[in-house]
């Protein structure tokens, strides 16, 4: 009896700890780790657990052909280091005219998913728009099934542990970048007890560079120079800073009022450490997109199937069409790996964008451009008129970045707060001791 009492009691423990875990936030810093940092204490294990470089890339304003330097990419010659806002309380207030979350007053919906919606917001703390990202917590562990139980997913696809897990690693991973052409999280907004999750974003007024269906109207030469510039730039710093996005797509490629294209969508992203670039095994974002490498058996490296996605997205700048497409998808994937790149005869274009793209798009990912050569392209140099100037140009210390992140302390719970349950594996260690000794003496005193 006092053995199916334990067991009963362990039960009740170990449901308890998943559903808190369900309702864990992004892995942030904690609130302990935040107030030694700022009393100058465990400054060494705080580094030691995000290191973190910033590499920023310049680009010269010169445009041999003419164009205003407004219509130009122009990027900042010094970039601050990011500051996030965590805020783990959510005041809502509603009325006939709008909704009230904290200081941002929500106004007309700019954008709809599977699982939540954008919505233009104003801050009235700072005076200033931003697209605010409200997801449905809800919705997503409903999709997933209950309790987190994930469906079942066919070998060689995408896989996520947690069903919140696409939105903590677009989280986890723009909170450390800084950069001109990476679009910017500004403030994470998520209470405990309640279910939607408010991401607030810079805003790009301009939406996507252009949309993924066929355009009728593709873009000149001149134009998809200047847009895939600033994607190179972006690209280059998510690889240097150990990142892989691995959805490149027009529509993830976003401009704002400066005409400055961000890249967008970090949910399918991949962080890598300790080495030069990461060895993949599944394949993640658009079908359209991926690399062949991708589609067969065996494991690829990112940052080649990135390049593989910037060299279709480029394709469809001056053609409007995709150069591998299908309804089906078995017959995309045949596509993808045996078809022959071939140039659409109505919109021609030159032929050093025509060689650009051949070697962006060889199936044999060994053989693909890498970016360091693609930036000395005679097609992306205008025939070395327009070469890039490279700076670096880093945060003084992590401790900084580290520091930047802001947790609204006075609002944290310690009843209702995550952060506030301390050392989950402690407490499972508990309760595997309590089990295995059938006592419910406690297991860490010394007999």
């Amino acid at each position: 009896m006092a053995v199916l009492l334990v067991f009963f009691c362990a039960l009740v423990i170990f449901c308890l700890i998943k559903f808190l875990m369900m309702l864990r936030p992004p892995d942030f810093i904690s609130v302990t780790a935040l107030r030694k940092t700022s009393l100058g204490e465990n400054r060494t294990a705080l580094t030691n657990n995000h290191p973190i470089s910033i590499n920023v890339i310049q680009v010269s304003h010169h445009d041999p052909k003419g164009n205003s330097p407004s219509n130009l990419s122009q990027h900042s010659s010094k970039i601050a280091c990011p500051r996030l806002k965590y805020s783990r309380r959510v005041k809502i207030e509603k009325t006939d005219k709008y909704t009230q979350v904290n200081q941002y007053m929500l106004k007309e919906l700019i954008g709809q998913g599977s699982y939540g919606m954008v919505q233009l917001a104003y801050n009235k703390s700072d005076d200033l728009h931003y697209a605010m990202k409200i997801v449905s917590k809800k919705k997503i562990m409903k999709k997933s099934g209950f309790f987190g139980r994930l469906a079942p997913r066919r070998n060689n696809t995408a896989s996520a542990s947690h069903p919140l897990d696409r939105i903590n690693r677009e989280i986890n991973i723009l909170k450390k970048l800084d950069h001109p052409n990476i679009v910017k999280l500004v403030e994470v907004l998520d209470d405990p007890v309640q279910d939607n999750l408010y991401l607030a974003f810079e805003l790009l007024d301009l939406g996507p560079v252009v949309l993924d269906a066929p355009n009728e109207n593709p873009m000149e030469e001149i134009q998809a120079r200047i847009y895939f510039r600033d994607l190179l730039l972006g690209i280059e710093y998510l690889h240097h800073n150990h990142v892989v996005h691995r959805d490149i797509k027009p529509a993830n490629l976003l401009l704002g009022s400066d005409k400055k294209l961000r890249i967008a969508d970090f949910g399918v992203s991949s962080e890598f450490h300790g080495a030069d670039d990461i060895v993949l095994e599944t394949t993640a974002g658009t079908p359209a997109f991926h690399a062949p490498e991708e589609l067969g058996v065996g494991k690829f490296h990112g940052k080649a199937a990135d390049i593989w996605a910037m060299g279709i997205t480029l394709y469809f700048f001056v053609y409007g069409v995709l150069p591998f497409n299908d309804t089906n998808i078995f017959a995309l994937h045949k596509l993808i790996q045996q078809e022959e790149l071939r140039f659409p005869d109505e919109n021609s274009i030159s032929t050093k964008l025509k060689d650009l793209l051949v070697r962006m798009l060889c199936k044999d990912p060994n053989q693909r451009i890498t970016i360091p050569e693609i930036k000395k392209h005679p097609w992306v140099t205008c025939e070395g008129t327009w070469l890039f100037e490279e700076k670096v140009d880093s945060c003084s210390s992590v401790e900084r970045l580290i520091d930047d992140i802001v947790v609204d302390e006075c609002s944290l719970s310690p009843v209702t707060s995550i952060l506030s349950i301390a050392y989950f594996s402690s407490l499972t260690h508990l309760v595997k001791s309590l089990f295995l000794k059938h006592s419910f003496q406690l297991p860490f005193r010394d007999n």
